[in-house]
């Protein structure tokens, strides 16, 4: 086994650190946005604007977080580095051809992925333990994992039927299924890339519902809860 450890150092960073640690690097640019933002909501179409307690996945203000894209582009370089692709090797290698080895080697860049994608899931704040859709950084993950194409085919259905999914439990579970055919089409090895993708989508699905905790979008100005019945 061979290990590229700047590759692997710069894979968990990148996949590894919490979402909220960009906050105060951002804190300027949310402050001169809240401004532009207070001009900006009196032209806003109803159907961009979330209604309180309103879950669903509403791209219209998710594309105009820096946060998002800043999720995308960390977890696209850092699944790239993690499993190879676009030229490049992946940080772990092996020389040796034994199924055993094989299935070691790629299991630690699933493992390497998986505690990425905890991280920015689930979050204990207030005291109270959180579940969050990072959607944007499992779009990145999906390039790392099945490609460039079945990340952006994926995407690109999945907002398309965005308007008729409620939550973002209905979003994921669909994407899951969309990037799984995607990716099993498109991906190298991609039945198996593409089952991982798969689980992957769902895990804050399935989460939130062991824990009967609602799933929730990221907000800078503190979490999106929807209405839960008493």
């Amino acid at each position: 086994m061979s290990v590229n450890l700047p590759f692997l150092l710069f894979a968990i960073f990148l996949l590894w650190f919490p979402r909220q640690w960009m906050r105060q690097g951002l804190s300027i640019w949310n402050r001169r946005k809240q401004r532009s933002e207070r001009v900006v909501r009196r032209t806003e179409e109803p159907w961009n604007v979330a209604e309180p307690g309103d879950p669903a996945v509403r791209f219209g203000a998710e594309f105009k977080k820096l946060r998002n894209y800043v999720d995308v582009l960390r977890a696209a370089a850092g699944s790239v580095a993690n499993m190879g692709g676009f030229g490049l090797e992946a940080c772990v290698e092996t020389d040796s051809g034994t199924t055993a080895m094989l299935a070691e080697v790629l299991a630690l860049k699933i493992a390497i992925l998986l505690v990425g994608l905890l991280i920015q899931t689930v979050r204990y704040e207030r005291q109270r333990l959180l579940f969050f859709a990072p959607i944007f950084y499992l779009l990145g993950l999906s390039v790392g994992l099945c490609g460039g194409r079945a990340a952006l085919f994926a995407f690109a259905l999945v907002c398309t039927v965005n308007p008729m999914l409620k939550n973002p439990q209905g979003f994921l579970a669909v994407y899951a299924v969309t990037i799984g055919a995607f990716g099993y089409f498109f991906a190298d090895n991609g039945a198996v890339r593409s089952i991982v993708a798969v689980v992957f989508f769902l895990l804050p699905v399935l989460l939130s519902m062991l824990a009967d905790r609602p799933l929730v979008l990221f907000s800078r100005r503190g979490t999106r809860m929807p209405s839960v019945p008493s």
